[in-house]
């Protein structure tokens, strides 16, 4: 026997996973000083030491295999998107269609304002599609995460939820069909141009529809056994994420709409543990901590102007557009404000897709692709405060009512 045999071989060889858990531990401290000290968000904690001690900043974590973090990622950003569908009565846009009319009016202005300032820079149509497109989401993790955080309730939050639900369906489907169009560029024939939105879509839509029927099925059995249910659902969750992936469908649309179809069936929305139980939430802590750690600042060398400005006219555009039918949809300027600015987060939708469009098209990812993960990570920072001063500023927060 020799040294080797019960000894470990120096230097160590650490596993990623062994810095992503250390990164945790720093994480969950630092967020627990900012909400006690500051009151600000836990989530700002989490994204800010991802992005501190990532390749993007010091360096003293590795970069994460993609294979490590992405599915990390992507479980649980299913579950907060699950579970704002959940939240989310769509029936209210039969009530009053102007919400729904604001939610369209926001996703056109951004859409159309992003466009022309790329096209301005000189950026091919197709390519300031995609970016324009990608542009319109605003983060559901941030905001779901900000909301029960903050236990706001009211008009604006419920907007809110409602909004973000709809502006992250809009941004997939143009981004698939910009997609589509830049694969046309490059040669490939018309009919796997359009059949692959066409199958993505649909296939999507089918799949969270069996989703939502399967869920209402068990839980009409489980429902009685909430610790029980949880384990089923969260179970349900990531075998969704990962069948969409096998099946090259959207998990994004995929768990939204599931969620979305679920609470439209039933008349009376249902309460679940915030993020369905213990399991959930460390998973949505390591997502925040993956997508800081995901940060690339180098567009700011690439086109620092370019990064403002697109931050800027983003949120004009959402705002302006909330503001504009904001009378006819029953709320006041001050509400009106609130929900604008609140809209303003980008987080791990818009990156999940600009990596998929740089591991597509690389010269996007060395490109574009830069400027718009800069966007990302300084609205990921900076937006989950913005949505709790806006939940603030509209007296929905429990500090705040009267």
């Amino acid at each position: 026997m020799t040294w080797s045999a019960y000894l470990p071989v120096w230097p160590l060889e650490i596993s990623p996973a062994l810095w992503l858990a250390l990164t945790l531990v720093v994480a969950v401290l630092v967020g627990e000083v900012l909400v006690r000290q500051l009151r600000l968000p836990r989530i700002v904690g989490y994204i800010g030491i991802g992005v501190l001690l990532g390749p993007g900043g010091l360096g003293l974590i590795p970069q994460l295999p993609a294979t490590e973090w992405r599915l990390v990622v992507d479980l649980a950003l299913g579950i907060l998107l699950f579970e704002l569908g959940s939240k989310v009565n769509l029936r209210w846009l039969k009530a009053n269609p102007w919400i729904a009319g604001t939610s369209l009016l926001e996703t056109v202005a951004t859409f159309v304002v992003v466009f022309l300032l790329l096209t301005w820079f000189d950026v091919a149509a197709v390519t300031a599609a995609v970016v324009a497109a990608i542009a319109i989401a605003t983060s559901p993790a941030i905001v779901v995460r900000t909301v029960t955080e903050s236990r706001a309730q009211g008009q604006v939050t419920d907007r809110l939820l409602l909004m973000t639900a709809l502006n992250c369906i809009y941004a997939v489907i143009f981004h698939k069909l910009a997609m589509a169009a830049m694969h046309g560029q490059t040669g490939v024939s018309f009919i796997h141009t359009a059949l692959q939105p066409i199958y993505l879509l649909g296939g999507s839509a089918l799949l969270a529809w069996l989703f939502g029927i399967t869920f209402e099925r068990i839980h009409h059995y489980l429902g009685h056994h909430e610790e029980t249910f949880s384990f089923v659902l969260f179970g349900m969750i990531a075998f969704a994420t990962i069948m969409a992936s096998t099946l090259k469908l959207s998990p994004v649309l995929v768990l939204l709409v599931a969620g979305l179809v679920t609470r439209y069936q039933r008349k009376r929305t249902r309460t679940f543990p915030p993020h369905f139980g213990s399991a959930g939430a460390v998973l949505v802590v390591l997502m925040f901590i993956a997508n800081g750690l995901a940060g690339d600042l180098n567009g700011l060398r690439y086109s620092l102007l370019l990064v403002l400005l697109v931050i800027a006219v983003r949120t004009i555009a959402k705002l302006l557009s909330v503001l504009a039918l904001a009378h006819y949809s029953g709320i006041g300027v001050r509400q009106a404000m609130a929900l604008g600015l609140a809209l303003v987060p980008m987080s791990s939708v818009a990156l999940l897709l600009t990596l998929d469009t740089a591991a597509t098209f690389p010269d996007f990812g060395s490109g574009l692709g830069l400027v718009l993960m800069s966007c990302i990570v300084i609205l990921e920072l900076v937006g989950p405060i913005v949505v709790q001063k806006a939940l603030q500023i509209a007296g929905e927060t429990p500090d705040k009512k009267t």
